[in-house]
Formats: C-alpha cells, structure tokens, sequence
C-alpha cells in the first residue's frame, strides 16, 4: 500500500453523508447536539428486562423504515430484514446529498458505482424465525424461500445493489467494530486502483435477542446505569462499566475530486490516508496499544502529511475500563507526546459496532469542516490515569488541518482513517 498520489484530481473525496442513530437521522440537529456536547438519553428496552439482563439500556434508532418511506416495491423489499433497511435510509441521504445519480458523467449515467457495506452478520431475526418453524412443524416447506437473501453475511450489500441498481462491484467485509471503517478504507483502494470512480460505502447494526444477549453474557455492557441512562455511557470517566449498544447506520459517498468537481460536487471532505493492522497478543477481546499504534503510524504514513499536522483523533472511545486508557497511550506515542485534541463521541451515540467507524468519520467529517471539536460528554470524573493527557471535555471552536478517525474490534483488528477538509 504505497503513498497517495500527488495531484489532487486523484484525491478520493465525499460527496455526500447519511446518519441513522438514537439521535434520529436529521444529520443537522444531531451535529447541533455534537457541538453543544448535549447528548440524547438512551432508553430502557423491554425486551432485556424480560430477559433479566445486567444492561437494559440500549440506543434505538426509531426513524421510519416502512416500504412506502423507503420507496421500495414488495418485490424488493421481500428481501430486506431491518438491518438492511435501516442502512438503505442512510445510503438514500447521502446519495440524495451527493445528486451522485443526477449527474451526466457516462460512467455515472451507466451507474457504474461500487458498494461496500458491512454488518456484523446477516439478519439474525431471519434465523430466529426459520429456527421457529421448524421446531414446530419439522417441515422445511414452512421456511419462506426469500430467507436465504436475508441470511447472507452480503445481504446489505446485496439489497443495496439493487434498491439503487448500480452496476459496480458489491461485496461486504465485516471486521466487529471496525468493519465500518474498513469499508470505508476499502471502496477508498477500488478507486484509487481505478476499478471504480465512484463507490457508496458504509456500516450498519442493528439490535437482535442473540446479539445483546451475547454482549451482556460476557460482561462487555453497563450495567450499572438502567436507572441513570443519560450517563450510561461514558468514555474516559473514571467510574465508567462498560459500553452501551446501539442500531446506527452510516454511509458516505466516496469519488475521484475530478469527477466530483466536473459535476459540481459539493466536497465535503478527503480521505487522506489509512491504516489496517492486527494485535496478534492472542488475546479475542482484550485490546493492546500496539496494534492500534501500528494503524495510526501507517495511517500517517500513507497520507502523505506529518504527525504534526494532526489536530484532532475521534477515538474508538467505547467507554470500558481497558479500551479507553490502551487508546489513549497509543494516541501519545504515535505522536511523540505532544497533546493532540481527542474525543469520543460514544457518549452521544452508544456503540453502533458495524457502523461506528462511518458514523463517527462523518461526525469527524463534520468538525474538520466547521471548524469545532465535540466533547467526550459524561467524562467528568475523569480517570485519575489521564489527567497529564485529557480528552476535550468541553465545546470547542478550533481550526482542524487534518483528522484521526480510529476503529478497533475483536479479534484485535484496527482501522484508522486520516481525514482532511474539502
């Protein structure tokens, strides 16, 4: 993976951005709350206390995801589990903002687009009724013959496709939490490897039983807050127990800036430079510094710009008591000690897993081009460990040159992605 190429008609801009989360999905409002640092309550789910769960608290994304609100036929939608809708309600934002199909560019006339949109599964509600029906009946001509669309680890992706009718390459790479990012960073290589000029990535999650069971099984949730959900999740505090799940969805529009300044794209922004690596401690969900350090250092590395020009990191952040410090160590390293802004911005959204890494690159997205850093919210107390090195605890105005986004998942996989302003 060598450096980027020098002319800037090859940068791999974003053209448009779509969020769904707990905060809704007017992308607006919800930046509104990012810079005021005033999060949204999280809520408790019925379904957790039935199941007599540590953590009963989750973020849910409540936007409509009905046929007639996506615009799909009953033909298409056959297919579609919530996971899958939920990410096409992004996807229809961001390419609505980017009028990627109003163009007259042939290849875009052709739809010549790729998709790469990841999940942590497929749609695990699918499974569960197909389970359903045959313990009841034993007959395998109960199960409907749409599920195995459903079912697919690609059936994002693949419902994407064909909601929107792009002719592109289409594929799904799920990496736990940092799948968003490495679909981002993905479609970024296919068109800077020419094999597309435009690509729509993005990461969705969305709440099953199997899931939040899982995660609360194994201690990774607080459960501490059921009664305090407006505190439930808070990164860097030092009395902070775990992370809290939430659905979220997000897509960005990614192109060649001479294409999008040939159709008069608004830019919103460039991503700069990446980085991919692996803990390799043998250790499943226990994070380790040097990994992430590893990321961050090729991230740098091949965005052709000097650690001294990073003025901020939107962090992994999720609010559990070995993740947050481990970051934050390797965040100092990577920069030779000098006090770089951070933040989380979890307090606001919960942990969306699949889609975290586009969501909070938008959000980053977002700062870079106001010209703001958002607050960790709920950091207060902090944590005694990182009092020489805070995180932004507190509204800020700042001039941002280029941006951190980082993304780590089980396993010890690690993304990170360096953004820079249009």
């Amino acid at each position: 993976m060598g450096p980027r190429a020098n002319d800037p008609a090859n940068d791999v801009v974003v053209t448009g951005v779509g969020v769904c989360c707990n905060m809704g999905d007017d992308l607006a409002s919800i930046l509104e709350r990012l810079r005021a640092g005033k999060n949204v309550p999280f809520e408790r789910w019925d379904v957790a206390q039935a199941l007599q769960a540590r953590c009963q608290v989750i973020g849910r994304y409540h936007g409509d995801v009905s046929d007639a609100a996506l615009g799909v036929n009953k033909k298409l939608s056959r297919f579609m589990g919530r996971g899958s809708r939920v990410a096409l309600k992004s996807a229809l934002a961001a390419v609505g903002q980017s009028k990627l199909f109003e163009a007259t560019l042939p290849h875009l006339e052709r739809r010549e687009v790729a998709v790469v949109f990841g999940a942590g599964t497929g749609d695990v509600e699918t499974h569960i009724e197909v389970r359903r029906k045959l313990d009841e009946t034993t007959d395998v001509k109960r199960v409907q013959p749409t599920v195995i669309p459903k079912l697919m680890a690609s059936t994002v992706s693949a419902n994407l496709v064909n909601v929107l009718k792009t002719t592109g390459p289409s594929f799904t790479a799920t990496a736990a939490c940092a799948g968003g990012a490495y679909n981002i960073l993905l479609a970024t290589m296919l068109i800077r490897a020419g094999h597309t000029r435009a690509a729509i990535a993005g990461g969705v999650e969305v709440c099953d039983t199997h899931f939040f069971a899982g995660f609360d099984a194994m201690g990774a949730y607080n459960g501490r807050d059921n009664d305090h959900p407006e505190r439930a999740s808070r990164p860097y505090a030092a009395d902070r127990a775990g992370f809290i799940f939430s659905e979220g969805s997000g897509t960005v529009v990614l192109e060649r800036r001479a294409d999008a300044e040939a159709r008069g794209a608004r830019v919103l922004g460039v991503i700069r430079g990446f980085g991919m690596s692996s803990d390799g401690q043998g250790e499943m969900v226990a994070p380790a510094a040097s990994g992430a350090l590893s990321a961050m250092r090729q991230a740098v590395e091949t965005s052709g710009i000097g650690p001294d020009e990073i003025d901020y990191v939107n962090t992994h952040g999720t609010s559990t008591p070995l993740g947050d410090v481990s970051e934050v160590k390797a965040i100092r390293e990577c920069f030779g000690g000098r006090h770089v802004a951070y933040s989380s911005t979890k307090g606001y959204t919960g942990h969306t897993i699949s889609a975290a890494g586009v969501i909070e690159a938008i959000f980053t997205l977002a700062m870079l081009e106001g010209g703001w850093v958002s607050p960790s919210v709920n950091a207060s107390p902090l944590d005694p460990e990182l009092e020489p090195y805070p995180p932004v605890m507190a509204p800020r105005d700042e001039t941002l040159r280029h941006a951190v986004s980082n993304s780590f998942g089980f396993g010890g996989t690690n993304a990170c992605l360096i953004l820079s302003a249009g």
